[in-house]
């Protein structure tokens, strides 16, 4: 399944289901406690119902209206935990810091962070360096607690991307805690669409990339990740309990700004886009707040 989420101008959720057939998405807010149950590990008799629903082109069922809506962060719920990975492929960890690849860097991001219009990123008042950072994130489905990676794959609930914006005089120049960097509103939009792990089996294989005007700044494949992604989910799960709805982000590529020489940080105006083939692209503009 592929979910979209948009948001309407009384701040109210709308939720569609992407139809082949119809080649539309189809309103399914109605059914919203439907859809999450058919997401979950357990739900496999009643998510067989609504893809047979939808293999059939949803006869009964209603496209979005786009009218008055806008895209939404594609998330079922705000999460309780955005766990983020640093230094999870070699060649960011060799800009960043200059370290070989190692066991990844762990931090959280504020869930004020995220998104509730995707079409844009702020640049915070007064702020010179603003970076951004394509990665997979995991969405859970299940507790996680101390897991194996076998545990960890079975409690995933699907997939989508995270563009980890950085302001990096804030995560670096104000004591060295990265959190500060990294948790500005808009500072984690997820999308486009939430895809459920049944559509995608092989996650350790997908070509992520981020434009910036239209330059390829970042190029990979999370094949080229430190650990496989249910690993990585399986790390995060030793120091902290992961719950049902929050969000591990796997980490980024080489080709930040901030490991050019000189460095080149985003600005007004700057269009961002980042995908992958598998779930979809976002576009961005920045904007000054």
């Amino acid at each position: 399944m592929r979910l979209q989420y948009y948001v309407d101008e009384e701040g109210e959720s709308v939720i569609g289901l992407w139809v082949p057939k119809r080649g539309a998405f189809i309103d399914v807010t109605v059914q919203d406690d439907q859809i999450w149950a058919a997401l979950q590990p357990s739900g496999k008799k009643l998510r067989k119902e609504i893809e047979t629903w939808v293999s059939k082109g949803a006869p009964d069922g209603v496209a979005v209206d786009m009218e008055g809506l806008v895209t939404s962060s594609a998330l079922h719920v705000q999460p309780c935990t955005i766990a983020c990975l640093g230094k999870c492929y070699a060649a960011h960890a060799k800009e960043f810091s200059g370290d070989e690849l190692g066991e990844p860097s762990l931090f959280l991001k504020a869930t004020s962070a995220i998104s509730s219009d995707i079409s844009y990123v702020l640049n915070p008042q007064g702020a010179t360096k603003l970076d951004y950072e394509v990665e997979l994130a995991v969405v859970l489905g299940d507790t996680l607690h101390r897991a194996t990676p076998q545990e960890a794959k079975k409690a995933i609930l699907g997939y989508t991307l995270m563009c980890d914006y950085s302001e990096r005089s804030y995560q670096l120049e104000h004591g060295g805690q990265w959190t500060k960097g990294k948790s500005y509103d808009t500072f984690a939009p997820f999308g486009p669409v939430l895809v459920s792990k049944d559509e995608i089996p092989n996650p350790d294989a997908l070509r992520l990339q981020l434009k910036v005007n239209g330059e390829v700044r970042q190029d990979a494949s999370t094949a080229e990740l430190v650990m496989p992604v249910a690993d990585l989910v399986a790390y995060v799960s030793q120091f902290l309990t992961l719950n049902a709805g929050d969000i591990v982000s796997t980490g980024t590529p080489g080709g930040v700004g901030m490991g050019m020489n000189p460095p080149r940080y985003l600005k007004e105006g700057d269009v961002v886009e980042f995908g992958c083939d598998a779930i979809g692209w976002v576009t961005q503009r920045v904007e000054c707040e």
